[in-house]
């Protein structure tokens, strides 16, 4: 008997909780097996942590549940058009949020928010958002956060998120934030051509009652598997965003090892640094090469270092290369949002590469090639 449920076990607990029994299609059971058995072998995690992150996996099993229920009792969401979609990605800390969060102001965008993954049926209704309890609930959260991590991280309650929900009902999310390197290295190689294929379908009842069809998406992890989201998404375009990968790498150590559940004793920060630095390493070789593949017309690259420098000159950028009207209303939406948003403007996010037993120059000697193939700015 092993410290976690097994697949099975969380599969009927979900059952019984919802009252159903249809899973919906996909390839989600694989998944789940490797993420428990990593979590089993691997996991650090001190024993008041598993309530929750067991009850994020049985959640996620009971929103396929209704997903499904849903289908079957409104079929016109078959229907449902998906434009697009627009896709940010790329390392993480590099303005993926940023210039997320600024596009999400746009009317004509229908983002993907963090509240209505979390619980996707019902779907929700333009004129019933603002007291939506996934959505207040979802802004309680966020203000009981930290100071630390208001500086680390930018957060807009009605702004396109990683779909960290959507690929976790496929159990085929990256799951950075728990102590599984075994079903990370499983899911960089993992096929996910069915998994982006069950995303469109959540999308699709998640826009069902909610206009535009234009989607926003933001997600570094997409670098992993570009391949298989643009088969699912047969018109998207992709934004990617890029760093010198000496300030990525530490500063998203840092962000994860703050989000993490505690561990069971001293976590290895030297351990979680390597790894980091490795797996987004690897991420962007897929990146590259699938590029290649794609089309690089489909994709636009925007620098961290002008994004900073520039970020309406930016904006426009992106504006200009997808064919839409950067708006005077939107504009001026923009402007507000950066001048809230300035740099320091919720606190400093300090982070250094040694105290993840990692240093500068190694970090670029390994992303030697990404630097050169994206002429990436070295920063002081």
């Amino acid at each position: 008997m092993g410290r976690y449920p097994t697949a099975e076990r969380l599969m009927a607990e979900a059952i019984e909780e919802a009252g159903r029994s249809d899973f919906g299609p996909g390839d989600f059971r694989e998944g789940l097996e490797v993420l428990l058995g990593s979590l089993e072998r691997d996991g650090d995690l001190c024993p008041e942590a598993d309530a929750q992150v067991i009850g994020d996996f049985r959640r996620r099993l009971v929103n396929r549940l209704e997903v499904e229920a849903w289908y079957a009792g409104h079929p016109e969401v078959e229907d449902v058009a998906v434009r697009g979609p627009v896709d940010i990605n790329g390392l993480p800390r590099t303005g993926t949020t940023a210039l997320a969060d600024m596009l999400s102001l746009d009317p004509r965008f229908r983002c993907l928010r963090g509240w209505e993954q979390a619980r996707p049926c019902p779907p929700p209704v333009r004129e019933n958002e603002a007291a939506d309890p996934r959505r207040v609930k979802f802004a309680r959260d966020w203000e009981n956060q930290s100071a630390e991590h208001r500086a680390m991280h930018i957060f807009e309650l009605d702004a396109t998120m990683e779909d960290t929900d959507l690929l976790g009902m496929a159990f085929h999310g990256q799951q950075m934030v728990l102590p599984v390197p075994g079903y990370r290295d499983w899911w960089r190689e993992a096929d996910l051509t069915e998994t982006y294929r069950y995303h469109r379908r959540v999308v699709k009842l998640l826009g069902s009652r909610r206009p535009p069809d234009l989607w926003l998406f933001k997600a570094p992890h997409h670098k992993f598997h570009l391949e298989a989201l643009a088969a699912a998404y047969p018109d998207i375009r992709f934004v990617m965003t890029h760093r010198d990968p000496a300030k990525v790498v530490p500063s998203y150590a840092s962000l994860v090892s703050s989000i993490t559940p505690p561990a069971d004793g001293e976590r290895d920060l030297a351990r979680l640094g390597r790894e980091i630095c490795d797996h987004l390493r690897i991420g962007m070789e897929h990146a590259i090469g699938a590029r290649s593949r794609i089309g690089e017309d489909r994709f636009l690259d925007v620098h961290h270092r002008r994004l900073i420098a520039d970020p309406m000159g930016t904006v426009r950028d992106v504006y200009d290369w997808l064919g839409m009207e950067l708006t005077p209303p939107v504009e001026e939406s923009i402007r507000d949002w950066q001048e809230a948003n300035r740099v320091g403007a919720h606190g400093t996010h300090r982070y250094t590469a040694e105290r993840f037993g990692l240093s500068t120059g190694q970090i670029r000697s390994d992303y030697d090639a990404y630097i050169r193939r994206f002429d990436v700015a070295l920063e002081g």
